[in-house]
Parts: C-alpha cells; structure tokens; sequence
C-alpha cells in the first residue's frame, strides 16, 4: 500500500510539472501558430498587392506610349492609330476597348468598335478631367457602362504644345483582374478581395463573406486600390482543438513514462525545428532564387532582339541625327536594363559567375548616377579614391550590386526617424593592416561606405549580416542586402567589415584580393575581318533568331534558321559547307549540350557557339564550348563568329 501511494504520488509529482509545462507550450505553441497564420496572410495580402500593382502599372506603361503615337501630333491620324491600336489590343487581350476622347469628355474613336454602338460622352468623367487637369496617367473608378459592363480606365493624356487636346483610354472589364487573386496559393477557405477607391469590390475568391474573425488589407498605390486577405474561424478553431489534443495526450502518456519521454521528446523537438527551420530557410532562397531567374532568362530572351534591333537600324539610318539621338536613347535603356538582369541573376545564382579585372573607381563613376538617384536627392552621395589603386579581381555584375546594397541601407539609417538629409561617401583606399588580418597572403583593396545615419548598437551589428534579419519595417526590406553583400566577399576570396555606434553611422567595408590584369575595356570598338561563313542558327525564339540572324547576314554571313534540334541536326547534314553552328540552350525536344553531343558523335566537325541566358543545370554542355550570354550586342556576337572562325 505504502508502496503503491508512494508510486502515485511519485507519479502524481513527475505528472504535475510536465502538466503545467505542457499547458505552457501548448500556449505558446497556438500563439506561435496564430502567429504563423496572420504573417501568411500579411504575404499573401501585400504579395497580390504587388501583383495587381505590377499589372496596372504595365497598362498606364502601355498606355502613356498609345498617348505618344506620332498619329496624334498632328490631329488624328485614324487609319494609322486603328492599325496601331489593334495591333496592341492583340497584346493586350484584357482590354475590351481602346478609345480617344476630346479634353471634354467627348468620345471621338472607340477600337475595336465605339462602346454602346455609338460615340458619346466618357462613362468616368471624373478620371478623364483629372487626366487633363494634371496631365497624368490615371486609373477611373469602377463603373457600370452600356450593356451592364462593369469596367474600369486608364487614361493617359496626349500632350501637345502644353495643351491636352485628347485622352487616350484603355477599358478593361474587372474581370480581368480576377485572375490575379488565384496567383498566390493560399489556403482554399481563405478570401481575398480586391477594392477600388471607393470601396466597391471589384474581385473575390474564397469562403462566403462573414466568415474571416481576422483580415488583412494592403493598399495597391498604383491604382488607389486595396487587397484584403480575410482567415476564416475555422482556421483558428482547428488550432484549438489540435493542442488540446495534444496536451490530453501527452498528460496519459506522461503518466509513465513521463521522464525518458520527456528528455527524448525536448531532444528531438529541438532536431526537428532545426531541420525545419534550416528547409523553410532554403525553400524560401531556393523560391527567391528560382523566380528571379526565371524572370531574368525571359527579360534576357526579351532584350536581345530589342538590342540586335537597335544595332542594325544605326547602321541603317544614315547620318539623321534626331534618329540617331533615339537610338542612342533606346540603346542606354537597354543596356541599363540589361545590367539589371545582370544583378538579378548574379543574386538568384542562376549564373556563372565571371571573376575579372576591375577598375574600381572607373566603376564607380560610371555607377554614381544609379547610387545618386537611389538615395534621392535629399542625400549627398560622394565617391573618394586614391590615385594609381590596382584593380581587384570580382565578378563585375556582383559587385555593382554589392555597392548598390551598401548605399541603400546607408541611405535607409539616414532616414531612420525623421531625418531626411544626410551624407553618404563611398571611398577606395588601401586596406590598413587589422583591416586584412587573417585573410590569405597578398594584396587587397578596400572599399568602404560611410553614412552618418542612426547607427547600430552592439548587439544588432552582431546579426546585421544574417539573411533575412532587418530592423526595417516588413514592407521595407527582406534582411538579404547585407548577407548577400558578405556572401559575394567570402566567394571573392575578401571579406565584409562593419562598424557603428549609435548615433555615429556605419561603415561598411569590402575587402577584395587586387590583380595585376589590366582592367579591360568593354566599349573598345575594332575592325571587322572580311572572312564570311556559311553559318547555322538554331533557336526557338523566332524574336531572337530573326535578330541575331540579321546582325550575321549584314556582315555578309550565309544564315540557315532552325528553331529546335531535330530541324538542326537535319541542316547539318544537308548542309556540310556549315562552317560554326550557333545554338540555343533550352529547346524543343532537347538542349544545346544534347544537340553538340550528337553533332559530335555523328562526326560533324563544326565548332558550336553556345547562346544562353543562364544555364541552371547544364550539366550536358561540353566544356570546351565558348558561350554568349544573351542580351548580346551586335559587336560581341561578331567578336564571338570571328573568334571561332579564326
């Protein structure tokens, strides 16, 4: 008897404080796990936000440039605008009219046919005279036209000689942005609703209205628009029930084995939310990464017939210095936004990377109007360097954007609280001597940015260059700039410094290994050899084949076109005077490296040029295979032939 009450009570003391601790976690886990629920839907909320945003913002895009047609600076042109505007309607399918009215409000030409059956006043008067009051672009309210439609318009004024004679405006259907709340994958008895400006909702998925004990609501600024992303009850309540169940469990199996359960259970919790933090952690890098690289290898895809086109119609235009002056213009947008895909694939690590010879400060003066309109204009951005500095060897696209990652978060501590100046210096110099302590033997060169910004005290310098940890709001950075920036330094053989105090700034400091390779010149310009070639191009983008196709043939190349590899591997053989073969990576029915390994092992002896936008996963690709990255300019693709047929 004493025995048994001795076990119980034994068993009663063990039970009481894995009870109460059990409770505690059960607690703690719910709140953890509501708190889970609500960050899902504040992503998903703010991520439809962007996606909505994005599309309105390509429509006023497209818009402004209808508005710009030369078949509006003098009067209408009709004929010509109908043949332009139909044209883009096909791009454009979400559009059910494109259509022009007087600065009155008075439609004088409705596309595909006038709205109604017959021209008329605007249905949104309101947006169209705030269009020619301001001599913006504007997204209308949500009304409900003839026929019952309910639609909304983005107009764009046509501006001549200071005067708004005309409003060009695209309607669109709010159907058309219902697509856009299945975009994010979110829980199926979840809402999300889009609203206009006056708080009509134009779009709706998920449960029945009356349902969500909790919502979300991110503004859409392009538009005055807003998203809500509405949790319903039973999200929560299925919490509930599932800690007590957990906690009645636990108590029973307690009971006896309440120790060596306990140490066990605490053991492998402690695993598993490693392990599971660790994949949450590279699922999200792994998703950041694959859909930067994504949209980057389509925008690449996008820009090199844009570039080839650019570099062909300047051989073509002869010496009309106004065409000139827009091709330059169109030019330097490309190749700025080719830089820009540059970086988004050198951070989605989609790319090779390209270590070579940098001049640093030649760099910095060419990046210092990007830095300068990044900081705005209420912050001065100065760069200092030392005469005679050697040049460091990186990966050109990485270090721009790690420049880039610096001068915005100096610019961010600067603005922390009220502040709205400033300063920001970017300064080369040799490295002093703690600053290459421990880094191997040889020769470095320092690049530091100071701000006098707000500072960071001890203990968030010692997690500054952790991913994803930031001090920004939620919507004003991810916590990747830093870590990125040290992860290029650890890669480029360097490493990343950072010193601050509150209220006395920071420095960010970059240290990278020097060379003795001169830097190169990339816009160095050469004569081009006289030796033409029968050459085969293979590609399955007909925008990018036609380009480089027409670039080769200007230059008196002989071209055949084949848009995958089986119609490739057909050319070559029919063709044995084939002198190169240039080749996409990704197509139909094979991939370049599948496509030269067959050529090979048939016996052809052609060389092979390699046309890319990043390779993934080519793990197929000879070696010994030179490649062009695309965008490509007109001059790096002959460099490339001449090379090859050399």
């Amino acid at each position: 008897m004493i025995l048994r009450r001795s076990l119980i009570l034994m068993g009663l003391t063990g039970l009481l404080p894995i009870v109460v601790l059990g409770s505690a976690y059960g607690a703690v886990t719910l709140r953890e796990q509501r708190a889970a629920l609500d960050r899902q839907a504040a992503l998903a909320s703010r991520s439809t936000a962007r996606l909505v945003g994005r599309e309105i913002a390509a429509t006023v895009d497209a818009v402004k440039m209808i508005s710009r047609s030369p078949s509006l600076d003098a009067g209408i042109d009709r004929a010509r605008f109908t043949r332009l505007g139909l044209r883009l309607m096909e791009d454009h399918r979400d559009w059910a009219t494109l259509s022009i009215a007087d600065s009155e409000g008075n439609r004088v030409l409705d596309l595909p046919q006038p709205i109604g059956g017959s021209l008329g006043k605007v249905v949104d008067p309101v947006s169209l005279a705030r269009a020619v009051r301001t001599r913006e672009a504007q997204v209308g309210h949500v009304v409900r036209g003839p026929g019952e439609v309910v639609a909304f318009a983005v107009r764009a004024p046509v501006l001549q000689r200071g005067a708004v004679p005309y409003v060009v405006s695209a309607v669109i259907p709010v159907q058309a942005m219902q697509h856009l709340l299945f975009a994010e994958e979110v829980p199926a008895d979840w809402r999300l609703r889009l609203f206009d400006k006056r708080g009509a909702v134009i779009a709706q998925s998920g449960a029945a209205e009356g349902d969500a004990v909790q919502s979300v609501v991110t503004a859409v600024p392009e538009a005055g628009w807003h998203v809500e992303v509405a949790v319903p009850r039973g999200s929560f309540a299925a919490l509930t029930r599932q800690t007590r169940f957990v906690l009645i469990g636990g108590g029973v199996m307690a009971l006896a084995l309440f120790a060596a359960l306990g140490f066990a259970l605490s053991l492998e919790l402690r695993r598993f939310r490693q392990r599971q933090a660790a994949t949450v952690q590279a699922q999200r890098l792994e998703a950041l990464g694959r859909l930067t690289g994504g949209v980057a290898h389509d925008l690449n895809n996008l820009l090199t017939p844009i570039l080839g086109g650019l570099d062909l119609l300047r051989g073509r235009i002869g010496e009309d210095p106004k065409a000139l002056r827009y091709i330059d213009s169109a030019t330097s947008s490309a190749e700025r936004a080719r830089s820009l895909v540059a970086r988004l694939l050198a951070y989605a690590k989609r790319q090779a990377l390209t270590p070579e010879a940098i001049d640093v400060p030649a760099m910095l003066a060419d990046l210092q109007e990007l830095l300068q309109r990044s900081v705005g204009p209420t912050i001065q951005c100065t760069i200092q360097t030392t005469p005679d500095l050697p040049a460091v060897r990186a990966d050109r696209n990485q270090l721009e954007l790690a420049v880039l990652n610096l001068v915005i978060n100096a610019r961010d501590a600067i603005k922390t609280g009220s502040r709205i100046s400033g300063a920001i210096i970017v300064d080369v110099r040799p490295p002093r001597r703690e600053d290459i302590r421990g880094l191997p033997r040889g020769e470095y060169l320092a690049l530091a940015v100071h701000d006098d910004g707000c500072g960071m005290d001890a203990a968030t310098l010692r997690r500054a260059m952790e991913p994803f940890f930031t001090t920004k709001a939620g919507d004003r950075g991810t916590g990747l700039g830093l870590s990125m920036v040290h992860g290029f330094a650890e890669q480029s053989a360097g490493r990343l410094m950072l010193e601050s105090a509150p209220g006395q700034g920071t420095s960010a400091t970059l240290i990278l290994p020097t060379t003795e390779a001169p830097a190169p010149t990339h816009d160095q310009a050469r004569d081009r050899p006289t030796r033409t070639a029968e050459i085969l191009l293979v590609d399955d983008d007909p925008a990018v084949r036609e380009a480089a196709a027409e670039v080769l043939r200007a230059h008196g190349h002989l071209v055949a076109e084949a848009e995958s590899l089986s119609q490739g591997m057909a050319a070559l053989h029919g063709a044995p005077a084939t002198a190169l073969v240039i080749t996409d990576y990704m197509m139909p029915g094979g991939t370049g490296g599948e496509f030269i390994t067959r050529a090979r092992d048939a016996g052809l002896p052609q060389p092979f040029l390699l046309l890319t936008g990043y390779t993934d996963a080519a793990e197929d690709l000879p070696g010994d295979v030179p490649q062009l990255r695309k965008p490509f300019r007109e001059r790096e693709l002959l460099d490339a032939v001449d090379a090859l047929l050399a």
